[in-house]
């Protein structure tokens, strides 16, 4: 009976040591399991993290893109990426490389390199942009530590408009600005109208404060750069330490505006053959017509270039005074002199008879690649004053209802007993044909993650 008993508590034995090796095993395989079911989640968390972060790369690049309002589709992928290019090109991210299209697909930072998202290179992306009609298409694709998993996303955009913060400023010029004599920026209403902005990065001193007052603050984007001033009242003091508080360097340069004047351009229909009344008139290039006695201005005054015109006297406008798309920059054989009085209004007070051009609104002088300059009053004008270079001098003085904007790289000068009013009317309200680009919004209902293939 003994050793019965002992047979039976060594099977039992064998058959506790087969189950608890078996549980051991099951442990072992369920631990192991577990470890890589923990691993892949990694690196596929991984790999979809690169992916996202690529998207957000390229879609704050898209949201820089900067190409003209009235790119057809056909034009809009080269424009893109020579954006694109301008962008990245000679960037760390891209390696080396440089933006290109092939058979329409830009591929970032090409079709089989990579973006690193870390020093050590364990997750990366890239991306390509295709074009499908008014939509851009963007593919992303992330990787992790392991290059056998990978994420790719999907989202499409669209063209959006660009806004820019250029019509804060009562006056803004990509050039140095330089103030002498006795003249003055003072703002209509609002001391902070009169503020002035030079983008100029090359110019040790893009602003320079020798008249007598600037009744805004004074910004510059070149955060190295300097404000001379002597003797002024900036921002309303002329306590030289608190003038400091009203000068503010390295700020972020805002877009200044593409200019296209065709809207205008429709309604000038009769050419300029010597009349001292203007209506819808155009000028032919190489005119150079001087007005002198008085003249009047109503609608459309659209001038060709080249041409230098120069208007005496008194000049009566009701109206706008633009210049054709695609003059090319020449300061010296376009120009517009405003020597005598001038008494202006805008479109918006003319007849019903003279129909939609009523409804464009919102500029005095449109005269991009044209030197443009005041020396006489100006009376009241409704609308921004835009050039490709501004100066105002001797007696000029007048109220802008805008902004004037001096747009090339190209001193901007206010000289003389000159008295600049501002009364602008800020970024909610943009002339007619006066534009700042479109960039690349994505579309949210659009974003999809792709299988892995």
């Amino acid at each position: 009976m003994s050793n019965r008993r002992r047979g039976v508590a060594s099977m039992l034995a064998m058959l506790f040591l087969i189950l608890f090796s078996v549980l051991a095993i099951g442990f072992y395989a369920s631990s192991n399991m577990s470890a890589q079911v923990a691993r892949n989640e990694r690196v596929s968390a991984d790999a979809q993290l690169a992916a996202e972060s690529g998207l957000a790369f390229m879609r704050y690049q898209l949201g820089q893109v900067d190409i003209p309002v009235s790119t057809t589709n056909d034009a809009m992928f080269p424009a893109v990426t020579a954006e694109l290019a301008k962008l990245l090109d000679g960037t760390t991210n891209m390696g080396g490389k440089t933006v290109q299209a092939v058979n329409g697909v830009v591929s970032i930072p090409g079709s089989s390199a990579w973006i690193n998202l870390d020093s050590a290179g364990k997750q990366k992306f890239q991306a390509s942009v295709t074009q499908s009609g008014a939509f851009l298409i963007l593919t992303v694709i992330g990787q992790g530590p392991d290059p056998a998993i990978t994420r790719t996303v999907r989202i499409k955009f669209q063209k959006a408009p660009r806004a820019s913060a250029l019509f804060d400023y009562g006056v803004a010029s990509k050039g140095k600005i330089v103030t002498s004599g006795s003249s003055r920026i003072i703002g209509q209403g609002d001391p902070a109208r009169g503020s002035i902005l030079s983008t100029n990065m090359t110019d040790a001193t893009p602003v320079v404060i020798n008249g007598k007052e600037v009744s805004g603050d004074i910004s510059i984007v070149n955060p190295t750069g300097s404000v001379s001033y002597s003797g002024a009242s900036i921002g309303g003091t002329s306590n030289t330490i608190l003038i400091q508080d009203h000068i503010h360097k390295g700020v972020q340069e805002p877009d200044f505006p593409d200019v296209d004047t065709s809207a205008y351009a429709a309604y000038a229909v009769t050419k300029y053959t010597g009349q001292k009344t203007l209506d819808n008139v155009y000028i032919p290039a190489n005119t150079n017509p001087k007005f002198t006695g008085n003249t009047t201005i109503k609608g459309v005054l659209y001038i060709k270039a080249p041409n230098v015109v120069d208007f005496g006297g008194t000049v009566t406008i009701q109206g706008v005074i633009v210049v054709e798309n695609g003059a090319a920059l020449d300061l010296t054989k376009n120009q517009l002199n405003f020597t005598g009085n001038v008494n202006a209004t805008g479109v918006e007070t003319l007849p019903a008879s003279y129909g939609g051009l009523r409804n464009l609104t919102g500029a005095f002088v449109l005269a991009n690649n044209f030197y443009t300059s005041f020396s006489g009053n100006f009376g009241t004008v409704s609308g921004h004053i835009i050039a490709s270079k501004i100066k105002f001098w001797g007696n000029a003085g007048g109220v802008v209802k805008g902004s004037v904007i001096n747009m090339n790289d190209v001193q901007m000068d206010v000289g003389g007993s000159s008295q600049v009013t501002i009364a602008s009317t800020g970024t909610s309200n943009y002339p007619t044909g006066v534009t700042f680009g479109a960039k690349f919004a994505p579309l949210p209902d659009t974003y999809v993650e792709l299988p892995m293939e």
